[in-house]
């Protein structure tokens, strides 16, 4: 599924209520793989494709070779998305809003074209 397919599902999702009220939660987890899709597509434009490494490892990759704002943008929500999809019993729930946020952080790093 492509990142936008992934971003527009998380939107669905977030503003659809569910009775178990995992909405932001799923929302979250799928805004998370559509920043692991353009952080590997950012990674494979700047020449340095590493399908075979992980999100972390990627992310390294985009602090040296891309622009400082893009690097920073993708590890902050990559790193507030991923403690979202983590279920800890002494955590709220992320709020709707604080993952509306993030999407729109995730689609801000789109390439221009994909961004329709």
């Amino acid at each position: 599924m492509s990142a936008v397919a992934l971003l527009g599902q998380a939107q669905r999702i977030i503003n659809e209520s569910r009775p178990d009220g995992l909405s932001s939660r799923m929302a979250a987890f799928l805004a998370r793989q559509a920043l692991e899709e353009i952080v590997d597509q950012r990674c494979a434009d700047l020449g340095a494709p590493a399908s075979w490494a992980n999100a972390r490892s990627k992310l390294v990759v985009l602090r040296a070779l891309d622009t400082e704002e893009a690097a920073d943008a993708a590890a902050t929500a990559w790193s507030r998305l991923s403690s979202a999809c983590h279920v800890h019993a002494f955590e709220l729930q992320p709020s709707a809003a604080e993952v509306q946020h993030l999407c729109s952080v995730v689609a801000s790093l789109l390439p221009s074209q994909m961004q329709h």
